[in-house]
């Protein structure tokens, strides 16, 4: 122990191994050279002895550190006795346990236990097909996936009860527990509910795995078939309520579209009221533009024929026309606006005449150019 001296005494009648000399008690001051061999065959067992030892450390040092590989668990076990440390769950990494010791390996992650005569993928166990019956008793073959996961807490305790064969004891428990919960509901089910089924069937997976510390992560049932006779029996069955259903359907299609056909007519019927009503609005509209449009024509013209009898005068008493000038008057005025026209409107004793401007104007310069070829002759 720390702070004593050792004392390493050989029996009296050997020899020291390394030095040959008598072996007695060594005291503080004693170096190396003293308790070196100084013999050739102390040299050669020295020798030995430490080969022996470089090559145990160099053999059993790595064999010492075990790896627990990620996505596991592990429980550490003595090689030598055989005991297994269930109380500590080794997590992934490296770890220091000599030579004599070793590890089980527990998965951490999901593993799949599959009822069906088709092989699965690769790690799991090909296993029969599920044969049960239904609440009717019809024999009925699953096709059911599991997929499970060990509850890393208590995988010492699963190891003290089935040691490393958990999984054949799930299998088991398994195939019975949903061998029973078959029996719950009708293979039609299995069509018409489904969501239903694999409730039941998850429930009862959970069941029988919690009792050995695994948890049921997931359920498929993926195919369903019963004996030749009741599978056709079922076919034929499902056939018509899917005609029923179709006609259901097609009746229900046709209710709506008669309903849309509804809807539509008093949509067009509603369109034609409003396009009516506009265009009564629109013809409404127009007649009074063009009644105002008159009105004011007809005002701006009465307007017109009294600035023309208070400005016009015909004669030379500054007298306003009479009503008779007036509307003839008007008559010239309308003839002169025709295209080719040229009339001159004038009064003698109070009578209108229309003179045509052009002829008018020829007399006129006719009888100038006659008056001045008679004053030239003259």
């Amino acid at each position: 122990k720390k702070g004593r001296l050792i004392f390493v005494r050989f029996p009296s009648a050997s020899l020291c191994p390394c030095s040959g000399r008598q072996p007695g008690a060594l005291a503080m001051d004693t170096k190396l050279g003293d308790v070196a061999p100084k013999t050739p065959g102390g040299l050669c067992v020295c020798g030995c002895s430490s080969l022996c030892t470089l090559i145990l450390i160099i053999l059993f040092g790595p064999a010492s550190v075990l790896q627990l590989d990620r996505l596991h668990y592990g429980l550490v076990k003595n090689g030598v006795t055989g005991t297994v440390d269930m109380e500590n769950i080794i997590e992934p990494g490296r770890y220091y346990l000599g030579f004599w010791g070793e590890m089980i390996h527990f998965p951490s992650t999901l593993s799949t236990i599959e009822f069906s005569e088709e092989a699965p993928e690769s790690g799991v166990q090909h296993l029969s097909v599920l044969r049960s019956r239904d609440q009717d008793g019809k024999r009925i073959y699953l096709d059911v996936s599991v997929q499970y996961r060990l509850e890393g807490p208590k995988v010492g305790q699963l190891y003290k009860e089935m040691l490393t064969f958990y999984e054949d004891v799930y299998i088991t428990e398994l195939r019975d527990a949903l061998a029973k919960a078959c029996n719950k509901f009708q293979v039609s089910d299995a069509w018409d509910d489904y969501e239903g089924v694999i409730s039941i069937m998850q429930s009862a997976c959970q069941t029988a795995l919690s009792k050995y510390h695994a948890e049921c992560w997931g359920l498929q049932l993926w195919g369903i078939r019963l004996e030749s006779k009741y599978e056709n029996a079922l076919i034929k069955t499902q056939v018509r309520k899917q005609a029923q259903r179709t006609e259901q359907n097609r009746k229900q299609h046709t209710v709506v579209r008669a309903q849309t056909e509804v809807l539509l007519a008093d949509y067009r019927k509603n369109k034609t009221i409003i396009e009516s009503d506009g265009e009564a609005k629109r013809y409404l509209i127009e007649e009074e533009a063009k009644a105002t449009a008159e009105q004011n024509l007809i005002d701006a013209q009465a307007k017109a024929v009294n600035l023309v009898k208070d400005i016009v005068k015909l004669n030379r008493t500054n007298q306003a026309m009479t009503q008779e000038q007036l509307v003839e008057y008007q008559k010239y005025i309308m003839l002169q606006q025709k295209a080719g026209t040229n009339f001159l409107v004038h009064s003698v004793d109070d009578n209108l005449e229309a003179v045509n401007a052009k002829a008018f104007m020829e007399l006129a310069q006719g009888n100038l150019i006659h008056d001045a070829a008679s004053d030239s002759m003259s």
